[in-house]
């Protein structure tokens, strides 16, 4: 088996500011030969240039990690997520030593990730982007639970902007389903998103193009329901 990869950022909007969505995925062979793949969202909490520094340095240090550790290391969910922790309570450090001699906000995004050998599924989340599998027409199912204060609005997790020891980020494992297909995005793509609706066409989509296609009709859709927000996605799913 092999994975095949499709992705999308853009902006629904015409407003003045920059994407703060970051995303990015990489296929690492181990030592005895598996392919494994990482792939990742992330989501500027920030209007400025301070999310999109968050999000593009959160993803480049996951895929960075990803490409060292997995050159010599055997995909074990376990092990796999403590180095994620680690990887992500340092960006939090690093993200706060950039805002407090660059910026004077918060350096903050939030992150949500895959890491599978096509066996095994790790997923990690902090903050509100979101991972669904399409298991079947009509049917999607959430795996991460959004991070949210009490007024059920504002982020209560990021990466950048906590002090290290208060970085959670939650992991959990399953078995890989081949027939599904595994989707990640900010909340700028699923807040007005009806995925039972869309998970016919996405399942039915066998290839790159024709599963971007379907992205961009998902994508046009929440603009039509009044999305604002950047949107991002990305399908991982069995080729």
């Amino acid at each position: 088996m092999s994975i095949l990869c499709s992705a999308l950022t853009t902006r629904c909007s015409n407003m003045v500011h920059l994407n703060q969505d970051k995303f990015g995925a990489v296929r690492i062979k181990t030592p005895s030969g598996k392919e494994v793949t990482l792939s990742v969202v992330c989501d500027g909490v920030s209007l400025g240039y301070e999310g999109k520094y968050a999000s593009y340095n959160t993803v480049l240090w996951l895929l960075q990690w990803a490409e060292a550790y997995f050159t010599v290391n055997e995909f074990d969910s376990q092990k796999a997520a403590a180095e994620i922790n680690a990887v992500l309570v340092k960006a939090n450090h690093d993200l706060n030593s950039f805002s407090d001699t660059a910026s004077d906000k918060d350096t903050c995004c939030t992150v949500c990730g895959l890491v599978t050998d096509e066996e095994n599924v790790l997923i990690f989340n902090a903050g509100d982007s979101r991972m669904y599998e399409i298991v079947a027409p009509g049917q999607a199912r959430c795996l991460t639970q959004d991070d949210t204060a009490s007024d059920g609005h504002s982020i209560a997790m990021h990466i950048g902007g906590k002090n290290d020891e208060e970085v959670k980020i939650a992991f959990s494992a399953d078995t890989y389903h081949p027939t599904s297909k595994y989707l990640m995005c900010s909340d700028g793509f699923y807040r007005m998103m009806d995925f039972e609706q869309w998970s016919g066409p996405l399942l039915e989509a066998a290839d790159r193009e024709s599963t971007i296609a379907v992205l961009q009709q998902m994508t046009e859709y929440v603009r039509g329901y009044g999305e604002t927000d950047d949107v991002t996605v990305i399908i991982l799913a069995k080729k």
